[in-house]
């Protein structure tokens, strides 16, 4: 099932230095050098993690939950911000719910997620898989 995964990359020191003293339990971690789950993608270029934010379908519940996630983790994030890996991103997992009826559907943020992945400098990206 879809889900808000937050995708931190950097240096190797970074992530390790980082996740030494973490009360997060990461879904995924992955190292530079090391084969990629996905065989086909060869090895990882970069080292890193996943964070999962919310474990819910759909967008606004995702979004919600991520808040949520965000709020109570508040000092951990303010740490998180402070290590400046190169890449952070919040990745929603969405079902297509394109149709006939309804060509474009919508997929809309509250402002409360975007002023949030501002201060923490989170890009937002969606990720579409297929119909539900």
């Amino acid at each position: 099932m879809p889900s808000c995964v937050l995708r931190i990359a950097g240096s190797t020191q970074k992530v390790k230095k980082f996740l030494a003293t973490s009360s997060f339990a990461p879904a995924s971690i992955y190292y530079k050098g090391e084969p990629h789950l996905i065989k086909s993608r060869g090895h990882y270029k970069i080292s890193g993690f996943n964070l999962l934010l919310s474990e819910t379908d759909g967008m606004s519940k995702q979004a919600h939950g991520a808040v949520r996630f965000i709020k109570l983790h508040k000092k951990e994030f303010d740490r998180l911000r402070r290590f400046k890996f190169k890449e952070a991103i919040i990745d929603f997992g969405l079902y297509d719910l394109a149709s006939k009826k309804y060509p474009w559907p919508t997929y809309s943020l509250p402002k409360n997620l975007v002023l949030l992945a501002a201060t923490y400098g989170f890009d937002i990206e969606l990720s579409f898989y297929g119909k539900p």
